[in-house]
């Protein structure tokens, strides 16, 4: 059976490095959604060629789109031995998360965690502005921020009334952040 944390977390809020320590750390299969998509429009799979018109013309990529691609890796997934995933930018919208909700009916998914990190905004632009790329300017992010409290704070409610949700405090030094995920996965395992 498949067991799945998925986190979410504004831009900057350490999902990225938080997954990958826990990939390493307990056995998870780490899946950026924005590394698959990078990969199947490198690859010039079918839904890489669908996606690149959309990237192509500096467009978002459509929720069935990104739903289809995550649909396929979890029914492609072998069988034969347990699987333990990580979710990283993926759902990001309500319709995504219904979507992924009939994909782990439909599949007898398992969905373990749903960790939340919580990060206040002047930490999120500190942290994206030491990085130095474009797209991290000051007022850049302040919209991103905006877009993901429009489209991705309201799973916040949606994975709570489900009993799911985990909400860590992302303001804390990354080893502490991990020592409280790792904590709360042991609990659940």
């Amino acid at each position: 059976m498949v067991s799945m944390l998925i986190f979410l977390g504004s831009p900057g809020s350490g999902k990225g490095t938080q997954a990958l320590k826990l990939s390493e750390a307990f056995g998870y299969q780490h899946i950026s959604i924005g590394d698959m998509l990078r990969q199947n429009v490198d690859e010039v799979t079918e839904l890489g060629k669908k996606a690149s018109e959309y990237i192509n013309l500096g467009k978002l990529v459509p929720d069935n789109l990104i739903i289809e691609m995550v649909e396929f890796f979890f029914r492609n997934l072998p069988e034969k031995k347990p699987n333990k995933v990580i979710l990283d930018g993926f759902p990001r919208t309500q319709t995504q998360a219904e979507a992924l909700e009939e994909i782990i009916n439909e599949l007898e998914l398992n969905l373990a965690s749903v960790i939340y990190l919580d990060v206040q905004d002047a930490v999120v632009i500190s942290r994206l502005s030491e990085r130095g790329r474009k797209d991290d300017s000051p007022d850049l992010v302040m919209n991103r921020l905006q877009v993901y409290r429009d489209q991705t704070e309201p799973l916040l409610k949606f994975y709570a009334n489900k009993n799911v949700l985990l909400t860590v405090d992302g303001n804390q030094p990354p080893e502490e952040v991990f020592i409280k995920i790792s904590e709360s996965i042991k609990v659940q395992a």
